[in-house]
Parts: structure tokens; sequence; C-alpha cells
């Protein structure tokens, strides 16, 4: 009869520290999503394609994607939206590529442009729910995504300053 000690783990090593996924892959994870959404979106403008979307109450991502704020300087508002994640994803992979500009500077360019992109997110989601009385699932995705990547980069910027 073998006994255990309680202070001993009979977990292997892989176990005890359990699955990680580091917050780079996350990043580049929500980027790749983003592309999708945006990609279609801008694809859905450019081609006059109509955006598979919920309809009912206050869903209508026609209203939204054909409102006057849908696009600047003549360019889709869903293809900033891709350039965004571009750069994100960008800063991410130089940084893991050891590009010492980015290495060093990773978490405050990433807050700095989340940051922006969300208040921008933010500032449309305001005319849609407030001006156009519509809202696109789509365009809502998107929203959430870099909302994610602003927590992301804010934990990210914290740990770079205490260290």
């Amino acid at each position: 009869m073998s006994t255990i000690n309680p202070t001993q783990s009979t977990a292997t090593p892989a176990a005890r520290t359990g699955f990680r996924i580091s917050s780079n892959t996350i990043t580049l994870a929500l980027c790749v999503i983003a592309f999708f959404i945006t990609g279609y979106l801008t694809y859905t403008k450019w081609a006059g394609v109509q955006t598979e979307c919920l309809a009912g109450g206050m869903f209508n991502c026609e209203v939204v994607l054909n409102s006057a704020w849908s696009s600047i300087l003549g360019i889709p508002t869903s293809l900033y939206g891709f350039v965004a994640h571009v750069i994100i994803a960008g800063i991410v992979l130089l940084s893991m590529r050891n590009v010492e500009f980015f290495v060093n500077n990773k978490a405050l360019l990433l807050f700095g442009f989340t940051l922006f992109f969300a208040i921008y997110h933010t500032y449309l989601i305001y005319v849609s729910f407030f001006i156009l009385r519509a809202l696109c699932p789509w365009c809502l995705a998107a929203a959430t995504i870099m909302y994610i990547h602003l927590i992301m980069s804010g934990f990210r910027l914290r740990e770079a300053l205490s260290s």
C-alpha cells in the first residue's frame, strides 16, 4: 500500500502549469476574425451586395452601412477597420520577430492605437443607436473585438510599466 504525500503532486508538469495561450496568439486570432468581418463589410459595400443581417427591431445593417457615417473620403469605414487590425497584427508580429523598436514599445503602441480605434467605434455605435436608430451586428462584433484588444493592451501596458 502506497501513500501519497499531500504536498506532492501527481499531476504531470504540463497539467500543473496549465495550458496557456499567449496574449500575442489571442491578439492575432482576434485580428483574423476581424479581417473576415471588416473584409466582408468592405466587399459588400464596394460590390453593392446586400449584407446578410439579422432583421427586425433595431437591427438593420443596410441603414447603418449606407448612412453618411459609413464612409470617410469615399472609403468604407469597414476598410479603415481592416487597416486598424492590420496595424495591430503588424505591431504584434514585428515584436515577435524581435524588431527592437516594436519589442520595446509594443505595449504603448497597442494601447494608443486600440484606444483611438475603440473611441471611434464608440462614436459610431452612438451614431447608430441614437441618430440612425439602427444597429448592425457585424459592426457591433467588430467593435467588441476592438474593445477586447483595448482591455488586453491595457493589461500589457500595466505590466510593461510595472517592470
